[in-house]
């Protein structure tokens, strides 16, 4: 009976390493195969400069919200929590703000307004509609849909270097990533657009390539690499929502395809062996 317990125990353990290797070593396509979730980033800025945020803002209702304390603390006002009441209290030599978590009230100065929605609790920070914030203090405020972008606009108002977002992107790169994403991609699903969108981004890492989105792009040195980015019209498109959102999710780091530097809607014949996926019928090589 012990001959057959010590048996039993080295059938499981060798079972166990068999499905252990093949989960490693086999079965490479687990994580390139995952769903891929929309993520919309995007960037709050004063007079051109983004700012610093420690939660993305968020669409809803028609309305953009954004973190109460950093953007209040860009325009130079103090911030008070009262967690009792679940009021926020900004402050400055013009102004006094009150507001509340669930609440549409807002009083300035102790006059009152409504707002058409309220103040949200998100991940531990108050979101307020970022035009009321604004335009009490005087900015202009327009959504970039080039680039998911508030603009907030205000003669003469500088942004101190600590409220800064260092971004290792521009919005030109934004643009141009979005077209050719829109242009190479127009009938494929998010993942296959941000798949197209990383490999342009792969390039400006990889030696053999130049390191600019748009350099990438136009590169025509062994051939044209991406034929339509050299049809008339191409520089003036203006690309969808969609290839906005992948292209910014490409430059905020969110990568379906490892470091593939290749695609294309045929297999090619000579890289079979550097295949990484295949998304929407498009062909992702190494």
């Amino acid at each position: 009976m012990d001959k057959v317990r010590i048996c039993y125990r080295n059938v499981c353990k060798i079972m166990l390493f068999v499905i252990a290797f093949w989960a490693v070593f086999l079965h490479p396509a687990v994580s390139h195969g995952q769903e891929i979730t929309e993520q919309i980033f995007i960037t709050i800025k004063i007079n051109g400069t983004p700012i610093f945020t420690d939660t993305n803002p968020y669409i809803k209702q028609n309305r953009t919200f954004v973190p109460v304390r950093f953007v209040a603390e860009s325009f130079n006002m103090a911030v008070e929590w009262l967690p009792e009441e679940k009021k926020i209290v900004l402050t400055d030599e013009e102004h006094m703000i009150e507001m509340w978590i669930d609440s549409n009230r807002l009083i300035v100065n102790g006059e009152e307004t409504l707002m058409d929605v309220n103040v949200e609790g998100f991940n531990g920070r108050a979101m307020v509609p970022v035009r009321y914030l604004a335009e009490i203090k005087g900015f202009e405020v327009r959504f970039d849909d080039y680039t998911y972008s508030v603009e907030m606009n205000r003669e003469g108002f500088a942004v101190h270097d600590s409220n800064i977002l260092n971004r290792p992107y521009t919005d030109e790169d934004i643009i141009w990533l979005a077209r050719i994403t829109y242009v190479e991609g127009r009938n494929l699903s998010l993942k296959g657009k941000l798949a197209i969108a990383n490999v342009v981004l792969n390039r400006t890492r990889n030696p053999n390539f130049p390191d600019t989105v748009y350099d990438v792009i136009f590169d025509s040195r062994y051939s044209k690499q991406f034929p339509p980015a050299h049809k008339p019209g191409f520089t003036e498109l203006k690309p969808d929502s969609s290839s906005v959102i992948a292209a910014k999710m490409a430059l905020e780091g969110v990568n379906n395809i490892d470091k593939c530097l290749y695609f294309n809607n045929k297999p090619f014949k000579n890289k079979s062996k550097d295949l990484y996926t295949t998304i929407d019928g498009e062909y992702f090589y190494y």
